[in-house]
């Protein structure tokens, strides 16, 4: 039938003349002829394919999907998956509704069983990445699955955790996609392959940035932003790798600023302080910063210019908590030295005690250097929160001696 019509289509445009104008070829033969039309009928429906895919009709090709099948993965969608009318409308949901059926319900049981999901799991990740559904096991999530576990050390687990947090993942197409950005990582930042697994463990959302748009101008800005070298930067982004999901105009930029207006910080400084604690970026700054500084300002009773030099000593006292660490901390050398002022002093000087934990360090020590008969001063203190173990025990064995030797002379 489609020849017959074809021969007659083409008996007719031959007839007109009209068609063929613009080769002006009266010795063109009929198979010319005929491939000549197949691309104006093909281009034809190229064209009204694209300008209304919903209604398009193959003029030559294979009938329409049986509506039927779009119904019965419809009621496998919102079923099975929880899909709602909304999403069922979705274009990334309607091009996976024409699969014959049994293929979804066969993807999804490959899904859940190779990557260890659960009923939830599987429904939030179908619903916000309905395309996933679209990719067959063998020819593209299988080979994808075990490039990433290869080239990025990951166990089991680990991958379980990185499709979980970026599902968009098994979406992307692992040459054109994941591998150029992970080429581009090792060697703009100089990883090994260790440091290139953390930072897709802890930020597998890097992969779906553009490196032209947003990797590379995000590097570079914090590069010259913070004056770092290659090595500096490599470290920053391995420390808190969450940083290359962050927005710069949104989030880094106005917190560097704020950073440098309330303490009184150059760019050298600030860039200091970040490569110190680069998690200061992802703290709030009216819930963390602001309320934390507040509170030391006011406690230990701190000028602006000691309250910033007490950051720049140590700027993790930022990532600390108020009322489960700094302040408890500070009740700790207050009591134990009974002079306020004197514990103040101490901790103004040497922030870094903050650092130290009650009940793994300063208590049980407290409790040894009492019962070696130490005297509790600021020296002994120091002692106790800075000294490593074998510091801290060649001390209490000297004192002890030294104890022993008083006590036989009396």
């Amino acid at each position: 039938g489609c020849r017959c019509f074809m021969a007659i289509l083409v008996a007719w445009l031959s007839d007109s003349g009209s068609a063929f104008q613009q080769f002006n070829h009266r010795s063109q033969t009929t198979s010319t002829l005929r491939l000549n039309v197949e691309r104006r009928v093909i281009g034809f429906q190229r064209d009204h394919y694209r300008q209304d895919r919903s209604n398009w009709k193959p003029l030559f090709g294979r009938p329409p999907k049986d509506a039927s099948i779009v119904a019965e993965n419809e009621d496998f969608l919102t079923g099975t998956l929880g899909f709602s009318e909304d999403k069922l409308k979705k274009p990334t949901t309607k091009r996976i509704l024409t699969l014959e059926n049994g293929v979804l319900e066969e993807r999804v049981d490959w899904l859940k069983e190779r990557l260890k999901l659960n009923t939830n799991e599987i429904k939030k990740m179908a619903q916000s990445h309905p395309g996933i559904l679209g990719k067959r096991s063998k020819a593209n999530l299988i080979p994808k699955l075990d490039y990433l576990q290869t080239r990025l050390l990951l166990d089991e687990k680990s991958l379980r955790k990185i499709i979980l947090r970026a599902p968009f993942i098994l979406g992307s197409s692992t040459e054109d996609n994941i591998i150029p950005k992970l080429d581009y990582l090792q060697k703009k930042l100089l990883l090994d392959d260790e440091s290139l697994r953390k930072i897709i463990l802890v930020a597998p959302h890097t992969l779906g940035f553009s490196i032209e748009d947003s990797i590379e101008p995000k590097l570079d800005w914090l590069q010259q932003r913070l004056i770092l070298n290659d090595a500096k930067l490599a470290k920053i982004i391995t420390r808190f790798p969450t940083i290359m999901q962050y927005s710069i105009k949104d989030n880094i930029e106005p917190k560097l600023d704020w950073l440098q207006q309330r303490l009184d910080l150059d760019d050298a400084a600030v860039g200091k302080m970040i490569q110190r604690l680069p998690s200061i970026l992802g703290s709030s700054i009216p819930n963390k910063l602001e309320p934390t500084m507040d509170w030391l300002q006011q406690r230990l009773s701190l000028t602006d210019g000691e309250l910033s030099n007490l950051i720049k000593k140590c700027p993790s006292l930022l990532g600390y908590s108020v009322d489960t660490n700094i302040e408890p901390t500070l009740n700790f050398f207050i009591e134990a030295l009974g002079d306020e002022g004197e514990a103040l002093t101490l901790l103004i000087r040497s922030p870094d005690l903050f650092s130290r934990s009650l009940e793994g360090r300063l208590k049980p020590r407290l409790e040894e250097a009492q019962a070696a008969g130490m005297i509790i001063n600021v020296a002994c203190l120091k002692r106790i929160g800075k000294y490593v173990e074998k510091e801290w025990h060649t001390s209490l064995d000297f004192q002890s001696r030294r104890q022993s030797t008083q006590e036989g002379a009396t």
